[in-house]
């Protein structure tokens, strides 16, 4: 998985992104002493400053408009994602976006990027620091995405398209146990966080729990109280101990979502080609 800067321009309601760089990868301690430095003498934000100077002295667009992201499967609606993207609409600019981009969607004949914000109802949610329930398809909000390809880019993809390099990487993707069959694929990423939802359903529970069998001995001491004819109020106070956040809840709501119109998506064109088989067997 790798994740990068957006640099561009921000246009009024459209947002030109024109160029990118990727971030720093993270190392471990060996290689710090390999290349004969310290963890400190690289630190992220300084580098990604450096490299806008420098790609401003070559004339090319330094202002950063959000960052991208490969993602796995479809798989995107993660909390850090979610914080990260927070911050760049936060401090950076509103209309920062993040492009999600999906390798193994490549295998269905397809490319696969969404550009997504934050909507402001979240943001206004998040930033006043509110546990309160928001529409998980509210968080993340797509936005419409069209790609311009240079005079270059073009005529390599000609040129590949004419040649028998893309005739072989296809070859090479049907033999490709991954790609074969994308239903079953999505089938088992949904069960996973059908897991992590109970996983976090469970905590809402036993938090509701401990609240009832708070009220259930109060009332018992109160009820007690009456008995024995005592004017003590020695009910023991109620720690108002903070809610599970329900942000990670949300997030698996919206991914299930978006595995389910995947699902339902790729079902129906591979039912509609099935029924087109049959009739046209019935009809031969």
């Amino acid at each position: 998985m790798v994740a990068g800067s957006l640099l561009g321009l921000d246009k009024g309601s459209i947002l030109e992104v024109t160029h990118c760089f990727p971030f720093l990868a993270p190392r471990s301690q060996d290689d710090y002493e390999d290349i004969g430095g310290t963890e400190e003498d690289v630190d992220g934000e300084e580098y990604q400053m450096e490299m806008m100077k420098m790609l401003r002295e070559v004339n090319v667009d330094n202002n950063c408009v959000g960052w991208y992201k490969s993602i796995y499967a479809g798989s995107f609606c993660q909390t850090p994602l979610v914080e990260t993207q927070f911050s760049y609409q936060d401090n950076l600019c509103n209309n920062c976006v993040v492009l999600l981009y999906d390798p193994s969607a490549i295998c269905n004949g397809k490319l696969s990027v969404k550009a997504y914000q934050l909507s402001e109802q979240f943001i206004t949610s998040y930033r006043a620091k509110s546990n309160s329930f928001v529409s998980p398809s509210s968080i993340l909000v797509q936005l419409p995405l069209k790609v311009r390809n240079s005079s270059l880019i073009t005529a390599l993809l000609h040129d590949i398209n004419e040649s028998r390099q893309l005739k072989m990487w296809l070859n090479l993707v049907d033999q490709n146990t991954e790609c074969a069959n994308p239903l079953e694929r999505h089938l088992e990423h949904c069960c996973q966080w059908v897991d992590d939802l109970i996983e976090e359903q469970a905590k809402f529970q036993y938090y509701l729990r401990n609240i009832e069998r708070f009220k259930d001995h109060a009332r018992w001491l109160s009820q007690r109280r009456v008995d024995i004819n005592d004017e003590e109020d020695d009910a023991p106070m109620w720690k108002n101990a903070t809610s599970p956040p329900r942000l990670d809840s949300l997030l698996i709501a919206n991914q299930l979502k978006q595995y389910c119109l995947e699902i339902n998506r790729y079902s129906a064109f591979v039912l509609s080609k099935l029924q087109l088989e049959v009739t046209c067997c019935k009809r031969a």
